[in-house]
């Protein structure tokens, strides 16, 4: 990530009065001064912020702490045993205060003085409202989690994560601009790079890092690039409806699939709410991923039959919050379905040459197989990924119970003497729930 201009993009995005009127407003439009030396420092100055919003009652005791937060699968969170979780807007502030409360001991003398300094500085601050401090908390938690040691990332960053993107959605902003002085606030501390969210334009290094590894790059959204496959026939999530898109570059060799899955709006029409793309090279193995969420304002970029997005403008296995390899695992990054519109294996070239490794700098990894090709009766004809809880809730039992060893004769997820149901007790006994 080019950070070094962020904050200038930031500032050119500004209004000069931003805190006199709505995001929407487009008039009297400025870039924003950088201050200077005989500027007053950001703790002397009060914030402009979208008057609409208000500021936050007394802050509730938390049903549950960030790191009761085990998984997350398409903007739903699950504890470690499977139950959801659901994130209330009123107990966001209280539950970021929970982990800073947790994590600050952990820290050395001088870095809790750092943190407690810049706390007090925003506290100090007189015009914040609920998104402000929301975004400073998670950008504090973020700063803090990486002056940790390994041992404490581990435990909380991938909770926090989940957390993070949930409050993007409670608490939405429409553009990066109306918080020119925030960005300002943190670029003071160096905190820069930890409010995670990018300016519209701002390059990182994902694509071409996935194109080094000999990744075909997907064509932005729109683009009459990629071919319909059609609707799929089945789809373990239950959308409403899932259509098969898939691309091929000529001169790099593997493919591409999205999956743009509709939902019913609160009006009665529908929309596509979540749009995952996946490219896989066919000599390398590596995947690349990406997701319609906003990497400026962290939000879901819907819409109907003419959606279009920038693949530039959209999160990537670099910043994705959930861990798409808790699911795609196994030799193929690819989910397939035999006989159905989501098996594109005619066409495309999607079995690897090598057994596929994700590219993420978060640490995505593809682990061993939990049963090789022909280990097994359920990998007589395909490898069984490692067991994780999205991986056999969401794959091996809709699979078990919907499509395999085929759609009229499911094996059912049982664990039994049968001949496919000792190969399912192995798996539940290896860590799958009943």
């Amino acid at each position: 990530m080019k950070y070094s201009t962020l904050f200038v993009l930031l500032a050119s995005l500004a209004y000069s009065g931003c805190g006199g009127g709505s995001s929407d407003d487009t008039t009297n439009t400025a870039a924003v001064d950088i201050p200077t030396a005989d500027t007053p420092t950001l703790d002397e100055q009060l914030p402009s912020t979208p008057e609409a919003e208000t500021e936050p009652a007394d802050n509730p005791e938390p049903k549950f702490l960030i790191n009761d937060i085990s998984s997350g699968y398409y903007d739903k969170l699950y504890d470690a045993v499977g139950n959801e979780l659901t994130l209330d807007k009123d107990q966001v502030l209280s539950m970021q205060d929970a982990l800073v409360d947790d994590v600050l001991p952990i820290l050395t003398e001088e870095q809790q003085n750092t943190f407690n300094e810049a706390y007090k500085a925003f506290e100090d601050l007189e015009e914040k409202n609920e998104v402000d401090k929301v975004l400073f908390s998670n950008s504090m938690i973020d700063a803090m989690l990486s002056s940790a040691d390994k041992a404490t990332q581990d435990k909380y960053f991938p909770s926090f994560r989940l957390f993070r993107k949930q409050t993007h959605h409670l608490f939405p902003i429409s553009r990066l601009g109306d918080y020119s002085w925030l960005f300002e606030f943190l670029n003071q501390r160096s905190w820069l790079t930890h409010i995670i969210l990018i300016p519209p334009e701002t390059t990182d290094d994902y694509t071409e890092t996935c194109r080094e590894n000999d990744v075909p790059i997907p064509p932005d959204w729109g683009s009459d690039l990629w071919v319909h496959q059609g609707t799929a026939t089945t789809d373990f999530l239950a959308s409403r409806r899932t259509e098969v898109y898939a691309y091929e570059d000529p001169s790099v060799a593997g493919a591409c699939m999205a999956l743009p899955r509709w939902s019913l709006g609160s009006s009665g029409s529908e929309y596509i709410q979540f749009l995952g793309i996946i490219c896989q090279s066919q000599t390398t193995g590596k995947a690349c991923f990406w997701d319609n969420i906003s990497k400026e304002t962290g939000g879901r970029i819907t819409g109907g039959e003419d959606l279009t997005f920038k693949i530039s403008d959209i999160q990537n296995g670099d910043n994705l919050a959930e861990n798409c390899t808790n699911c795609h695992r196994g030799k193929n990054v690819f989910l397939i379905h035999p006989d159905t519109p989501i098996d594109i294996s005619d066409d495309y070239d999607i079995d690897p040459n090598v057994r596929y490794q994700p590219i993420s700098a978060q640490g995505w990894t593809n682990p061993p197989a939990f049963a090789e090709l022909g280990d097994g009766a359920c990998a007589s004809c395909h490898e069984i990924g490692g067991i994780s809880f999205d991986y056999c809730n969401t794959v091996l039992r809709s699979a078990a119970n919907q499509t395999m060893p085929s759609a009229a004769l499911p094996a059912g997820w049982e664990g039994d003497e049968t001949f496919y149901g000792t190969h399912i007790q192995a798996m539940i006994d290896a860590g799958c729930r009943e």
